[in-house]
């Protein structure tokens, strides 16, 4: 199997995840230090400091200093929880569409996984037909009912609401990702090309207990993927020439992104 993956996004997006959360724990120190800023003031006051005349140090004086440290305190947690986000999806060593490669590994290359280099995500591209992968890595017991993760209640959901991955509707996500990729898709080869692609979300993380009621779309655990796909064989999704076509223009794109084929 071929991986198309731009490695130049994933990294320009790994170090705006941490320039994010630096920024969000300086923020965080001004807005302590603007807890400080009345006594400074006073000072200011007692030795005759011109600047304790400025309207905006009258105002901080006033009661503007709690405005300040409360919004500096609230926004610089928001900002270093989204950017620790960005660094658990782009900068750690298992991310989603890692697993989601290691574990299709064997397939070959007629099978293309495209990692933010196609105008999708992570899109799959094979015998087995086209997909449009949404992964989630959670951990624990994970309903998904109505399209809708639901995980137990913890402590930990509310400390690291921002930090932590996202449940949220994965299947709405897949479905989306797949009616825009089939869209570019037939403007590139016509509607005549007769291409279809499907929804699959995939669970990347090996501790999830999994439990799906009524799904509009495959959900599956990352180690049932290469087993799932190879049992789409079968109906024949996609015939030959079509396939050809595809990967032509995914691979053109791709590499016109910067990617190239690992």
């Amino acid at each position: 199997m071929r991986v198309y993956a731009n490695n130049e996004t994933i990294a320009k997006k790994g170090t705006l995840g941490r320039r994010m959360s630096m920024a969000g724990l300086i923020i965080l120190g001004l807005g302590m230090l603007a807890s400080f800023a009345p006594g400074m003031i006073q000072k200011w006051n007692d030795t005759g400091n011109p600047l304790a005349q400025n309207p905006f140090v009258q105002w901080v004086y006033g009661g503007g200093w709690l405005y300040l440290s409360m919004g500096a305190l609230i926004g610089g947690f928001i900002l270093g929880q989204i950017g620790n986000s960005y660094m658990r999806r782009f900068l750690r060593p298992n991310r989603p569409d890692m697993v989601v490669a290691k574990a299709l590994k064997g397939f070959d290359d007629r099978n293309r996984l495209y990692v933010w280099s196609s105008p999708i995500d992570l899109a799959f591209v094979g015998p087995a037909g086209i997909y449009a992968i949404v992964g989630r890595d959670l951990a624990g017991r994970v309903d998904i009912v109505d399209g809708k993760v639901r995980t137990p209640f913890s402590l930990r959901k509310i400390l690291f609401f921002f930090g932590d991955e996202s449940g949220g509707r994965p299947l709405a996500e897949a479905q989306m990702d797949a009616e825009r990729l089939e869209k570019w898709l037939r403007e590139q080869l016509g509607d005549d090309a007769k291409i279809t692609v499907k929804p699959l979300v995939v669970f990347t993380n090996d501790k999830v207990d999994l439990h799906v009621q009524d799904p509009d779309a495959p959900v599956i655990p990352y180690k049932q993927l290469k087993s799932y796909l190879r049992s789409q064989l079968k109906a024949k999704p996609i015939t030959k020439p079509a396939l050809q076509k595809v990967v032509e223009v995914m691979d053109a794109y791709a590499e016109s992104q910067g990617a190239e084929p690992i």
